[in-house]
């Protein structure tokens, strides 16, 4: 039956929308034709799209993206790649908020996590491109994260997402 649906949507070049409800949630989908397999993919519903030019008035200018930041960008993209591993990937929201539970259950002090750090007023991109492509380059970075692993837990902070 999934074969048949992937076929169909493949062949006739579209992509199905369907709902689905998930952890007491309802979510609206696109389900499309991918290589071999369906691929469903979580959209936002018509309330939640806002539109850029109200909440942004001043977008950026196409001239952003050309040139020497152009780039510096691209070999920042360049350093920070690596190959696909989906294993390398996981839930580190659900795991923090097991670890919490555990360090409560055993009685140890939990510490707050840290504030994230307040938005500068960007004046010079090329400076900002080079510090992090110095960061990227820099074999610390590996350190960096190695050490966060050490640390006391800490009360988890959502992150908010733009994506579907």
């Amino acid at each position: 039956m999934y074969e048949l649906l992937r076929a169909a949507l493949a062949e006739a070049d579209k992509a199905g929308i369907a709902t689905f409800v998930m952890r007491g949630r309802q979510y609206l989908t696109a389900l499309r034709a991918a290589d071999q397999v369906l691929v469903l993919q979580t959209l936002h519903w018509a309330d939640e799209v806002r539109d850029p030019g109200r909440e942004l008035p001043e977008l950026p200018s196409g001239r952003a993206g050309r040139g020497k930041e152009l780039d510096m960008a691209l070999q920042l993209v360049d350093a920070l790649s690596a190959e696909w591993k989906p294993a390398r990937y996981h839930d580190t929201y659900q795991e923090k908020v097991r670890e919490l539970v555990k360090a409560k259950a055993e009685g140890r002090d939990i510490a707050l996590a840290e504030e994230a750090p307040e938005a500068t007023n960007v004046v010079d991109l090329m400076d900002v491109l080079q510090h992090s492509l110095d960061q990227a380059r820099s074999p610390g970075v590996a350190l960096r994260k190695s050490a966060r692993r050490s640390r006391p837990p800490t009360v988890p902070r959502r992150r908010a997402s733009c994506g579907g």
